[in-house]
């Protein structure tokens, strides 16, 4: 069994999409969303759990949550998401992961899950934007800006598409998948359009 750790997001999205396409056993794939246990929202992409839910349903997978505290600590969310995947039915073999190209996170993550016992796999790892923008555009979603980082504001709105003209307009500064947090994307399925955050 393998885990897709799910932000509700582009990269996480692509991840699915291209693990399907070269891993092709999507039956044998669930999710993982760590988020708020107080607020009910993943950090970061400032998405209500609800929103993760649905997501699931969509895509017809199973959604393993793990609450975490507020401003949790790396020890504490390594010890939740530990426990999380030890009580799975299943043996999680391998992790799978939506990074494009920070190599200390990848790092990371494969020394610390790989004390643990699991590979990781990262399925977009340096792939071209002119590979992972059509997939966005020819699936039947829609890409939403959901949270800015204060200092890009002024570049970019919550609430606008993700899309080729909006990466065309990005000022160099910020990375056009948003890699070092300049902004955080919900995917938003046809099903999905009309929900109310």
């Amino acid at each position: 069994m393998d885990i897709l750790f799910w932000s509700g997001g582009k990269d996480s999205y692509l991840a699915l999409e291209f693990y399907d396409r070269e891993i092709g056993k999507k039956e044998d794939l669930a999710l993982l969303t760590t988020y708020e246990e107080e607020s009910k929202h993943v950090p970061h992409q400032e998405l209500p759990l609800k929103n993760i839910r649905r997501q699931a349903k969509h895509l017809g997978l199973s959604l393993i949550e793990v609450p975490l505290p507020r401003a949790c600590p790396n020890e504490t969310y390594l010890e939740k998401v530990k426990e999380a995947l030890t009580e799975q039915q299943q043996l999680v073999e391998r992790l799978v992961f939506g990074d494009w190209h920070l190599q200390d996170i990848r790092e990371w993550r494969e020394q610390v899950f790989g004390e643990m016992g699991y590979r990781c796999l990262f399925p977009i790892w340096e792939k071209s934007l002119h590979d992972l923008l059509p997939v966005l555009l020819l699936k039947p979603v829609q890409i939403k800006i959901s949270a800015v980082k204060g200092e890009f504001q002024k570049y970019i709105k919550v609430g606008e598409a993700y899309d080729q003209a909006f990466v065309r307009t990005l000022p160099k500064e910020i990375d056009p998948m948003g890699e070092n947090g300049e902004f955080h994307t919900e995917v938003m399925f046809e099903d999905l359009s009309k929900r109310v955050v």
